[in-house]
């Protein structure tokens, strides 16, 4: 079920919603190859942020250089802190079961799970990667595109996928594979960058999140919602968790402005290696202002990132009537609707 890109790239409608009305939001760069600029474009409807004329997936290639895939590879990997509030999180809706991580990379997630109740499935796109996670969990890991992979209908209990939607083509497509596989009352765990966040909004077009051309698609509270109405997933939990990614903007700010003034090889890196005297005033910033920051980001929804739990019902829901909100839909318990803001995760 591989996609058709030109059909991709010649659509006139919003992925996520089916909307015709969009604006020509902005004009941006990838901050390694400042000359090449690209055309964001906004939904009037439900605030979804996408590439207009994206990359084919051939020239996406380019962009991802074998140092990216290391570098991804390696971040938050081994960081069990991270897993351990992802894994709490799915906790809430099932403790044990058949679980596929769409992204897995070298199988941080997965990992950490192994040796529990789990029965561990991944999808990853770099041969070489998805080879890594199979030999560090042991699990079923599928190398290839998410399209085009091929599960049995209602396989799986619980699909996770962290910080890979944004690099998806189709998201709608994709929700609908996730449906088709979801076994009834499974769940659909997302994490993606919040486009809507403080930090988007401040920093614009140097905003570390916007991450172009990689991340073709930028969501939103209203974009999610509306995804999951056109895959009949309901939303059982929607937050933004305290996080803050402003060294690396900031970063990119300064690595701008030192290019501008002829610093064709600068690499400042405010979150990276630094001396004694910066890296304390760093730690006390960070323990202070940083974190009240994103507390208080989090708490009114406006952090940098977006955590997502979608679930497929035991039985099929009726059709929505258009025009309505997910918060309107109710059960005897409110079961369907969001669940209150978390401040801390």
């Amino acid at each position: 079920m591989s996609f058709d890109y030109e059909k991709v790239r010649r659509s006139q409608a919003c992925p996520c919603c089916g909307a015709k009305d969009f604006k020509h939001w902005m004009e941006a760069s990838d901050q390694t190859r400042r000359a090449i600029k690209f055309q964001l474009r906004r939904c009037d409807s439900c605030g979804h942020v996408w590439l207009g004329d994206p990359p084919s997936p051939e020239q996406l290639g380019y962009y991802y250089s074998p140092e990216y895939h290391q570098a991804i590879g390696q971040s938050g990997q081994n960081d069990p802190d991270r897993w351990g509030k992802q894994l709490r999180v799915i906790s809430k809706f099932k403790t044990q079961g058949s679980v596929l991580d769409i992204g897995c990379s070298a199988g941080g997630f997965l990992s950490y799970l192994k040796g529990g109740p789990w029965k561990l499935n991944g999808i990853e796109a770099s041969a070489e990667t998805a080879e890594k996670a199979r030999r560090a969990t042991g699990g079923d890991i599928l190398a290839g595109d998410v399209m085009d992979a091929e599960f049995a209908p209602e396989s799986f209990d619980v699909i996770t996928c962290s910080d890979v939607m944004e690099h998806l083509y189709e998201p709608r497509a994709v929700f609908q594979r996730v449906y088709e596989w979801l076994k009834p009352g499974g769940i659909f765990y997302l994490f993606v960058p919040n486009i809507m966040s403080w930090e988007a909004r401040v920093f614009g077009t140097r905003w570390w999140g916007l991450d172009l051309p990689r991340h073709l698609h930028h969501y939103s509270i209203d974009s999610l919602e509306a995804l999951a109405k056109c895959a009949n997933l309901p939303l059982m939990r929607l937050v933004t968790p305290a996080g803050c990614y402003i060294e690396q903007s900031a970063s990119m700010v300064l690595n701008d402005m030192l290019h501008a003034m002829g610093a064709r090889n600068a690499n400042v890196n405010l979150g990276g290696p630094a001396w004694f005297g910066w890296r304390s005033v760093r730690k006390v910033i960070r323990l202070t202002a940083v974190a009240a920051y994103a507390q208080t980001a989090s708490y009114f929804k406006a952090a940098p990132s977006l955590q997502a739990v979608f679930q497929k019902a035991e039985r099929a829901l009726p059709q929505m009537t258009e025009g309505l909100s997910l918060t309107d839909v109710t059960t005897k318990d409110d079961s369907l609707a969001f669940e209150k803001q978390e401040v801390a995760q």
